[in-house]
């Protein structure tokens, strides 16, 4: 009996900077859990900044909630770009609500909620561009 190779499709440019861009956000969930590892909520909540984001163990485990997925679904390019979209909305509401409170959700403390703000904001930018990136490599293909 002799194995058979599955071929695969080469990698979309959003599967591989999904993967790139959910890597460096775990690092920096890992950095912020290992920083402040307490599950307190409420506005007394205890934080460390990390890079200037406010991180406790809420924030990183949000984080971990958040990109972990991200390497289930790089296994299809169609399953990478809705990650991408679902992402890149999910950050960028986040980041829009925490600009105007220091207390997003009622869960995370956010004492420098603009840095966090600019955090979500440009993260969730970073992913809906890989989206644009992603359609417009996809239309050239098929134009």
């Amino acid at each position: 009996m002799e194995a058979a190779a599955v071929q695969r499709e080469p990698w979309t440019f959003a599967q591989k900077a999904v993967v790139v861009l959910a890597a460096l956000q775990l690092i920096f969930a890992t950095a912020g859990l290992i920083a402040e590892p307490s599950i307190d909520f409420g506005e007394d909540a205890v934080t460390e900044r990390v890079l200037g984001v406010d991180f406790n163990g809420v924030h990183a485990l949000s984080g971990f909630l958040l990109f972990l997925p991200a390497f289930y679904f790089v296994r299809r390019p169609d399953w990478a770009l809705y990650y991408a979209i679902y992402v890149a909305v999910a950050l960028i509401l986040t980041g829009i609500w925490a600009l105007f409170d220091t207390q997003p959700a009622w869960v995370f403390t956010f004492p420098n909620n603009t840095a966090d703000a600019i955090f979500h904001l440009s993260t969730g930018a970073l992913f809906a561009i890989v989206v644009a990136i992603q359609l417009g490599l996809d239309q050239q293909h098929s134009g």
